[in-house]
């Protein structure tokens, strides 16, 4: 008996990887033309009474969203197999007719997309503060836009984020930014760092060799350059120290110490152009942590050899 739950298990485990597999290859857009493309070329088959968003066959509705001139949803395939599901992330126009879309992954249980609420708590929405805003002028040009994070589910990564502006006449992909850390928005802040519009400033995991589960920060700050948010980091430099002197302050407080801290002061070093200063201070600042490598089989100058190659791959400003 045992066996043949064995096989049963193993066959829908199967079924699953397959599916996530197809909608992998089916959804996989190369450049932010190609994500346009798909969606103008995309027939969607749905049925709703006017004023709602649409139900789609096969699909549980998980969220609608009202975005002015535009409505939007995520769905999840029912019934939803195991941990996770296909799903869809999809923007109607007034005639209902679908605008945009996108391919998610879903948990059975939980959304693993989101949509960036920008008078939220890292992006999600807090109970009882009031209503939600998901559309903000994040270019300067008078046009909302949205943010829409996708979860890959995977382990230290990773979450992409779509920037789609809402125009008059059509939804326009202005930005993509894989590798985001964590959850949707753990990673990802709206800041406004200048007068012109708004940046997207991003955390990526940098795995070291320093042990189980020990990653270093690597920031990014995309800005709205040309016709699409971009990486722009080393215009921000003024940003960048400034998270600087915030990680140094906390170190200042022994209870806050931790090897983790220790490589993000060294990246913080290395992203304002001390180089030689991030590799000091974490040489220096090490001694604490040596029998806690050991004991994990880590070799310290593993650890050393990792996070000087990490800074000296960082560009400089």
């Amino acid at each position: 008996m045992q066996k043949g739950e064995n096989i049963v298990s193993i066959a829908l485990a199967g079924v699953v990887l397959l599916a996530v597999v197809a909608v992998q290859r089916r959804w996989n857009p190369a450049s932010l033309e190609d994500v346009a493309s798909s969606a103008e070329n995309f027939l969607l088959t749905t049925t709703g009474i006017r004023g709602e968003v649409p139900e789609i066959a096969g699909y549980e509705r998980l969220q609608a969203f009202d975005l002015g001139d535009y409505r939007a949803a995520f769905y999840r395939a029912n019934p939803a197999p195991l941990v996770f599901a296909p799903g869809r992330f999809v923007i109607y126009d007034a005639a209902d007719h679908a605008a945009y879309r996108l391919d998610t992954l879903e948990g059975s249980r939980d959304s693993w997309s989101a949509l960036y609420d920008f008078t939220g708590r890292h992006g999600l929405p807090v109970p009882g503060r009031g209503r939600d805003t998901y559309a903000r002028d994040l270019t300067g040009d008078g046009t909302p836009d949205i943010i829409v994070a996708q979860f890959s589910g995977g382990h230290n990564c990773c979450t992409v984020a779509s920037i789609l502006e809402l125009g008059k006449d059509a939804v326009k992909p202005i930005g993509r930014i894989e590798g985001i850390d964590g959850l949707p928005f753990e990673g990802l802040e709206v800041r406004r760092l200048s007068k012109a519009g708004w940046q997207l400033v991003v955390r990526r995991p940098s795995v070291t060799s320093c042990g189980t589960g020990s990653d270093a920060d690597l920031l990014a700050v995309y800005d709205f350059t040309s016709d699409s948010f971009q990486d722009q980091t080393l215009k921000f430099e003024g940003y960048l120290e400034e998270v600087l002197r915030q990680d140094l302050g906390k170190w200042r407080q022994e209870k806050n110490r931790n090897l983790g801290l220790l490589q993000n002061i060294a990246v913080d070093y290395a992203a304002v152009g001390q180089k030689d200063a991030a590799k000091r201070f974490f040489a220096l600042n090490l001694n604490p942590y040596m029998a806690i490598l050991r004991d994990q089989g880590t070799d310290p100058n593993d650890c050393i050899d990792s996070i000087e190659s990490l800074v000296d791959r960082l560009p400089m400003p």
